[in-house]
């Protein structure tokens, strides 16, 4: 259902932006949708909804703030792990890359030829 009324809605937002009808037709929108807007029914799912989000807020940002933390955690050993790997140099050198010097896979490429 809430994919129904976003694809409805995207439609109508197209619509009206894309739309050669002129004011005229945008003010009947306009109006529809003001219309439906200020219905009751759709008023009081409006509330219902931002009660679910008061509710629900706390919950969330507890699991949001945990999952950081973990996140965090993990990028902290992952990159003392890298570091251990490397057997704590850190000098910047192009040996801790792993990485053949600068030049050599072209001189081979060259020999090759």
């Amino acid at each position: 259902m809430k994919g129904k009324l976003l694809l409805l809605g995207g439609a109508a937002a197209g619509y009206v932006l894309g739309t050669r009808a002129g004011r005229e037709r945008y003010e009947q929108i306009k109006a529809g949708v003001s219309k439906a807007w200020n219905d009751p029914n759709v008023q009081q799912k409006v509330t219902e909804a931002e009660d679910v989000v008061r509710d629900k807020s706390p919950e969330v940002k507890a699991k949001v703030a945990d999952a950081t933390h973990h996140a965090a955690e993990s990028a902290k050993g992952a990159a003392q792990s890298a570091s251990e790997r490397v057997g704590g140099k850190h000098s910047g050198s192009a040996d801790d890359t792993g990485l053949p010097p600068q030049g050599v896979e072209t001189a081979t490429r060259d020999a090759n030829s």
